[in-house]
């Protein structure tokens, strides 16, 4: 597996790989949580984020319960494979997705058992042919659907509430929650939320928001700060918190520019991508909470969408797709330079349509496993060290 230094990007090579699908597929992509498949390769195309440094001793607790039901070591219901999210080091959520129902499976040993997938399942009520359920794992065992009204379960998928009399609206995130991270829109999230690792109980804020459009994406830092972008697809409102959501800093990109990405280290430092009127993009930082950026490489290509996240070494490391339409694969770049370079650390991963990328953790999907689907995927907390995560057997 070689690892292949370069300064910067090659801006005419990336642009040639990185061809962005008509808008409406990547709505579309992102209505249905971007199931794991190794068809979607030409939808899910290659990302080119900003990230931020964080210390190892600072990366936030992962979500999870201390009570959380035991897993089965039986591998059921055999057929299309779901869409997969790690909770934690050795723990994730794979869910199962079926026409009007959703299947949820979870682990806690780094893939070698799951829970049936009887255990915990979402029907909708009233299903129509075509119709798709949004939904997004909050946390080990909060889970969010949107089925006309939106559904929340925070026992695991067993039972289900009103999600909008079941999250509880606070001034600000109390200390022992954790800011729910999402990338590139979240499917059935509307607004920042954060989840009570050791209870499953959803917060929102009830101030008013830094921003009357949507929330595009969230990235907590590891001092507790918040950072967000809002917009229709991809933010074109910046804003942090340094206060748990109480008040709020915004920005915008100057005229003709859409802010893409947004990642913050701390209260005070963050990077975000920017796209230019010409279609370049650029990587900026800040040092002063976003009043002011600078530019940390300029002509990216645009159009692009992200999958970035910051190592537990503070390197940051970026899960990209690669090649023609007809054959892409997926690859993982690392910087220890604060992005000025990359090295490509890990390629030849199955192609896939959702995040691959969570606070302190990447990911590429192995397509060895029976019809090229994917039974494990290799994760790395620094882009050096890998380990074998299994999935669950649909």
């Amino acid at each position: 597996m070689p690892d292949r230094e370069f300064s910067g990007f090659e801006v005419d090579n990336v642009a040639d790989a990185v061809r962005q699908p008509p808008l409406h597929e990547l709505r579309v992509a992102a209505r249905s949580r971007r199931r794991r498949s190794a068809a979607l390769g030409a939808t899910a195309l290659a990302v080119l984020v900003a990230a931020a440094v964080v210390p190892a001793a600072a990366q936030p607790e992962w979500l999870g319960s201390p009570s959380r039901p035991g897993p089965s070591a039986g591998r059921l219901l055999p057929g299309v494979a779901g869409d997969f999210t790690l909770t934690g080091p050795r723990s994730g959520v794979d869910v199962r997705v079926e026409p009007c129902v959703l299947r949820f499976a979870r682990t806690t040993d780094g893939g070698r058992t799951w829970s049936d997938w009887d255990d915990a399942r979402y029907e909708a009520d009233d299903c129509q042919p075509g119709s798709s359920l949004e939904y997004t794992v909050l946390a080990d065992g909060t889970y969010l659907v949107r089925d006309g009204l939106r559904r929340l379960s925070t026992d695991y998928g067993r039972t289900w509430q009103d999600a909008d009399e079941a999250i509880i609206p606070v001034r600000t995130f109390p200390a022992n929650t954790r800011p729910v991270h999402c990338q590139f829109v979240c499917p059935a999230v509307d607004e920042p939320l954060a989840v009570d690792p050791a209870t499953g109980i959803a917060y929102r804020l009830s101030g008013t928001p830094p921003t009357p459009l949507r929330l595009a994406s969230l990235y907590p830092a590891s001092d507790g700060s918040i950072w967000t972008t809002y917009g229709p697809g991809r933010g074109t409102v910046g804003a942090r918190s340094a206060d748990r959501g109480a008040t709020w800093t915004t920005w915008k990109p100057a005229t003709g520019r859409r802010l893409m990405a947004l990642v913050g280290i701390n209260n005070r430092e963050g990077y975000q991508l920017v796209e230019d009127p010409d279609g370049e993009a650029s990587l900026e930082r800040t040092s002063d909470g976003g009043a002011t950026w600078s530019v940390t490489m300029a002509g990216l290509p645009g159009g692009i969408q992200g999958d970035l996240t910051v190592g537990a070494d503070g390197s940051l490391l970026i899960v990209t797709q690669t090649g023609p339409e007809s054959d892409r694969t997926t690859e993982v770049l690392a910087s220890h330079d604060d992005g000025r370079s990359f090295t490509v650390v890990r390629e030849g991963g199955m192609p896939v349509a959702s995040v691959s990328v969570t606070p302190g953790y990447a990911w590429v999907f192995d397509p060895g496993g029976p019809g090229g689907e994917a039974e494990h995927l290799f994760l790395t907390r620094d882009g050096r060290t890998w380990s074998r995560f299994f999935l669950a057997s649909a």
